[in-house]
């Protein structure tokens, strides 16, 4: 019997973006892109990701970087404040 694997997706970039932030001084931006780029280098990261639809991680970080609040937003551009 195959053992489940439980993965939340806005958790674990929510959790991406909180320790990322702290290692980025003000004034800082960053495309949506990027940010989905080193979350998937970052070790929040699971391949189990992969069954779920093709911009869900993109629409995850925007949802983690928008509930931080720490960020400007500006149309796929966050600014670290």
């Amino acid at each position: 019997m195959q053992k489940t694997i439980k993965y939340n997706l806005n958790e674990e970039t929510l959790n991406f973006i909180l320790a990322f932030e702290k290692s980025v001084p003000s004034g800082n931006v960053f495309s949506n892109k990027e940010l989905v780029e080193l979350f998937h280098q970052s070790p929040y990261y699971n391949e189990v990701i992969e069954k779920y639809y093709s911009t869900a991680v993109s629409k995850a970080i925007w949802w983690a970087v928008k509930r931080s609040g720490r960020w400007v937003m500006d149309r796929g551009r966050y600014t670290k404040n």
